[in-house]
């Protein structure tokens, strides 16, 4: 399959996530890097796209972040009922 560029909207669309939670984690590492096209025009490569997209599946068939969400639920339902709850 030849690469090509898809735009921030495009990625949007594949993603599910927002601008911001996108830009977030191109700083942190866990997503494609933009290819800057022009002064004010980046693009993302789909295929890098798709490959993070499969990796996220991938980690989810392997179960990462199961045990991270239950503390979360826990800590939530804490916070609002108690710690008896």
């Amino acid at each position: 399959m030849a690469d090509r560029f898809i735009t921030m909207e495009q990625v949007r669309g594949r993603v599910a996530l927002s601008k911001t939670e996108i830009y977030r984690k191109i700083k942190a590492g866990l997503f494609p890097k933009p290819v800057p096209l022009g002064p004010q025009k980046v693009a993302f490569l789909e295929s890098e796209v798709m490959c993070w997209m499969e990796e996220r599946l991938q980690a989810r068939e392997a179960g990462e972040g199961v045990a991270r969400r239950a503390k979360q639920g826990r800590d939530a339902a804490n916070a609002r009922y108690g710690a008896d709850a």
